[in-house]
């Protein structure tokens, strides 16, 4: 078949196809609606990147604060507690600043000397260097428990002894019953009675005067000696 022929037929063969179903208008508006939907993608990809960035920082930021926060919170509470320690440790260092503090003579709380009911209200101290020349607290309220009277009666007795001694006399009617503790050597009157007390020292009793318990001096003794 010659070249003449063949374009022949391919013409004849255009001639007879159908119309087209488009034109240069619709490719136009095809392409123009493809760009717009790529424009589109483009934004709304962008965007979204934006959000997620934005949202990003946000919870970035609120976590930072929330962790400042809870340092301020932790920080805080610490200090509230070294605040409620601060008075204890300042009273203790306070207390442990002050330095001891110095028994005086006559203090009832270091010495013991305060007036007791029914005691004669004489103090250590007094005690220590009156000798017979005063009434010895223990002493008296002692023998007032075994002669049944009052510790108020009390009286220094009317002999001489040490100022290291102790005593005490009782005047009942006519009878002067009287007790002497002393370390070192006495004369006592004629009749007394001489016992060892728990203690090592030297107890004696005696009576001046007439009265019923003329001769319970020994009983009074022996009664008392335990107790010195």
């Amino acid at each position: 078949m010659d070249e003449q022929k063949l374009a022949d037929l391919f013409r004849d063969a255009a001639h007879d196809a159908p119309p087209a179903s488009f034109d240069a208008s619709d490719v136009r508006i095809a392409s123009r609606r493809a760009t717009l939907r790529r424009r589109n993608s483009i934004a709304a990809g962008t965007t979204l990147v934006v959000v997620l960035g934005f949202g990003g920082v946000v919870a970035g930021m609120n976590w930072i604060g929330q962790d400042k926060s809870s340092s301020s919170v932790l920080g805080s509470g610490q200090a509230d507690d070294n605040k409620a320690q601060s008075p204890q440790t300042g009273s203790a260092t306070a207390l442990e600043a002050q330095p001891p503090q110095s028994d005086f003579p006559g203090d009832p709380s270091t010495q013991g000397d305060g007036s007791t009911p029914g005691s004669t209200g004489l103090s250590t101290s007094d005690r220590a260097v009156q000798g017979c020349a005063g009434v010895d607290r223990e002493l008296a309220d002692a023998l007032a428990g075994e002669l049944s009277v009052s510790p108020e009666q009390a009286q220094p007795p009317t002999v001489t002894c040490s100022p290291d001694s102790r005593s005490a006399a009782f005047k009942i009617d006519g009878l002067t019953i009287t007790a002497i503790v002393t370390p070192r050597p006495f004369e006592a009157p004629a009749g007394a009675e001489k016992v060892r007390t728990a203690k090592g020292q030297d107890l004696y009793v005696f009576t001046q005067g007439d009265g019923q318990l003329k001769s319970q001096a020994r009983r009074f003794a022996d009664a008392l000696a335990p107790r010195f």
